[in-house]
C-alpha cells in the first residue's frame, strides 16, 4: 500500500505520495469538486489522517509527534519512571513538574488539532459521495480519528470526569468540528466534551464495515476499544463494558507476546500505526538513545520495576534487565526499542490500541459495579497469557480492585497512559526513594509527590494558544 501524506494548513491542503505529482489547494478557494473527487481521494485522505497521527510537520519545519513518541513518552510525568542522569535530561520539565505556559505542549497540541482538522476535512465534503457502504466507512473512521484526537487533548488539558466531584462542570476544551482555521472555539464543560466523545465513537460504530478493516485503520474493534476506553474515564461502568463485550479481538497470546513490540507479529492488536524506514518515525526516543548501546534518558522506577514477577513475560519484552552502559548497569525499556521490518533502531509501529486493554477495561468496570465474578474472569484472561504457570488469585473486593488496577499498570506501561491513570483514580502520583542504576542504587527522582488536588494534573494551555484565540480561557494555576 503507497503511503500518503495529508498535510492541511492555514494555506493548503497538500495531497502528497511517494510517486505522484504534488497538488495544492489554498484552503480559502477549495471546494468539494476541486479537493475531493472520487473514492480515491477520501482513501488518500485517511492515510494522510492517519499519517498525521504518527507525526507531521508544519510549514515551519517543526515536527509534531503524536503516537510518534510524544504521547508515550508522557509516562515520564508519573510514577513509572525516573530520569536517567547519564541522559539529555529531555522532558525534565514535564518529569519534575515544572511546566508552565510558555511552551512543553504546543506542538504535542498542534499535532493532535492537525488530525482533527484532517477529519474535520473529511468529514466536511463527505457527501460529495454517493451514498453506499464506502462512503459510510470513511465518515465512521473520520469521526472515530476525531474523538480519538479529542480524547487525547482533554484528558491532560482538562479534568477527567471520575478525578473529583467537580470535574464535570469544570472546564475541558474545544470541541473543534469544523476544518475553518478561522473559528475560535471556547471550551466547553467537562460533561458536554465527553457527550461529544460519545456522539462520535457510537455514530462511527453504526457507520463503519461491519468487517474489519485491518489494523491499520480504524475498524468495528478499534471503535468499541476507543469507546470503552473514554467510558472507563467517564465511570460509566455498564457502559464500558457494553462496549468492551463488542470487541472480538483476542489477548495475545503469552508464546506471541514478545513479537508485538518487534513487529514479527500483531496477536491482539487491535489498531495500529505504520511506522518503517520512509516515515522513521522514533517512537523510543523519550525513553533512550541508541547510538553505541542503549543510553537511558528515563528508566523505570526501581520499585515500580520490581512490581514485574520473574514468570511475567513483560519483563523481558518491555525491559532489558541489568543491561551495560558505560560501566554501569541499568533496567533499560526496550518497549519501542527495534522492529523486524525496519532498519532504524527505535522505528517500530505505534500500537494504538491492543485486546488486553479493553479486557482489563471490562475487568475494572465489573469490578466497579461489584460484579467480582466477571471482573475476575476478565482480569484472568489478560493474566494468563502474562504469567508461566499461572493459578488466578480468586480475589475479591477491594482486593480484586487492586490486582485490576496494578495489571493495568503492568501491561500499558510505557504507553503513556498511567498519568492519566493516577488522575482519573484521584490520588498522588509517587515516587519511590531509589535510584536510576539497575539494583535501584543511584541518584532519586527530584520531585517524588504530586498531590492529587495539585492543578499540575491539569497541564497548561501554551501561551501561543492564549494569544491567537481570545475566547481560550487558561487553566488554573498557570496564570491569565
Amino acid at each position: 500500500m503507497k503511503k500518503y501524506l495529508l498535510i492541511l494548513t492555514v494555506l493548503a491542503v497538500t495531497f502528497i505520495s511517494c510517486d505522484d505529482e504534488l497538488e495544492t489547494f489554498p484552503t480559502s478557494q477549495i471546494a468539494a469538486d476541486a479537493a475531493f473527487k472520487n473514492e480515491g481521494d477520501f482513501t488518500n485522505a485517511l492515510y494522510g489522517m492517519y499519517n498525521d497521527m504518527l507525526q507531521s510537520v508544519d510549514p515551519d519545519g517543526n515536527v509534531k509527534t503524536y503516537y510518534g513518541g510524544a504521547l508515550q513518552g508522557y509516562d515520564v510525568m508519573s510514577d513509572n519512571l525516573i530520569i536517567s542522569q547519564e541522559g539529555r535530561f529531555s522532558q525534565q520539565f514535564r518529569h519534575d513538574w515544572t511546566y508552565d505556559a510558555n511552551g512543553g505542549f504546543s506542538l504535542y497540541l498542534q499535532a493532535v488539532y492537525t488530525v482533527i482538522q484532517d477529519a474535520n476535512f473529511i468529514l466536511e465534503n463527505i457527501d460529495v459521495l454517493e451514498d453506499s457502504s464506502f462512503k459510510n466507512n470513511v465518515k465512521g473512521e473520520a469521526l472515530a480519528a476525531r474523538a480519538l484526537a479529542h480524547f487525547d487533548i482533554v484528558r491532560f488539558f482538562g479534568k477527567i470526569p471520575t478525578q473529583s466531584s467537580d470535574a464535570n462542570s469544570s472546564l475541558a476544551m474545544p470541541y473543534v468540528t469544523t476544518p475553518d482555521v478561522n473559528e475560535l472555539p471556547a471550551r466547553i464543560t467537562v460533561s458536554e466534551y465527553y457527550g461529544n466523545l460519545v456522539s462520535d465513537l457510537t455514530s462511527a460504530a453504526s457507520l463503519i464495515n461491519s468487517s474489519n478493516n485491518g489494523n491499520l485503520q480504524m475498524g468495528k474493534d478499534a471503535v468499541n476499544g476507543i469507546l470503552a476506553r473514554v467510558y472507563l474515564h467517564m465511570g460509566n461502568w455498564q457502559g464500558a463494558i457494553n462496549a468492551a463485550n463488542a470487541v472480538s479481538t483476542s489477548v495475545a497470546s503469552r508464546s506471541s507476546f514478545t513479537g508485538i513490540w518487534d513487529d514479527s507479529n500483531e496477536d491482539g492488536v487491535i489498531f495500529k500505526l505504520d511506522n518503517d524506514d520512509v516515515t522513521r518515525v522514533t517512537l523510543g526516543v523519550p525513553y533512550n538513545q541508541t547510538t553505541g548501546g542503549i543510553k537511558d534518558e528515563y528508566v523505570p522506577d526501581f520499585e515500580f520495576f520490581q512490581m514485574f514477577d520473574a514468570s511475567d513475560i513483560r519483563l523481558t519484552a518491555y525491559m532489558q534487565p541489568n543491561g551495560e552502559f558505560g560501566g554501569s548497569n541499568y533496567n533499560h525499556i526496550i518497549k519501542w526499542y527495534s522492529s523486524v521490518t525496519t532498519t532504524s533502531l527505535g522505528v517500530v509501529d505505534a500500537k494504538v490500541l491492543r485486546a488486553s486493554e479493553v479486557m482489563l477495561t471490562k475487568a475494572e468496570a465489573h469490578a466497579e459495579l461489584n460484579q467480582d465474578g466477571p471482573a475476575l474472569t476478565a482480569l484472568d484472561a489478560v493474566r494468563s497469557q502474562r504469567y508461566s504457570g499461572f493459578v488466578s488469585g480468586g480475589e475479591s473486593g477491594q482486593e480484586l480492585k487492586d490486582a485490576i488496577a496494578k495489571e493495568r499498570r503492568l501491561e500499558l506501561a510505557f504507553e503513556g497512559s498511567r498519568f492519566t491513570d493516577i488522575k482519573r483514580y484521584g490520588i498522588d502520583v509517587q515516587r519511590s526513594e531509589f535510584g536510576h542504576f539497575a539494583d535501584g542504587s543511584g541518584v532519586p527522582a527530584t520531585f517524588k509527590t504530586l498531590p492529587a488536588s495539585d492543578n499540575r494534573f491539569q497541564v497548561p494551555i501554551p501561551l501561543t494558544e492564549m494569544q491567537l484565540n481570545p475566547n481560550m480561557v487558561q487553566n488554573p494555576g498557570y496564570g491569565d
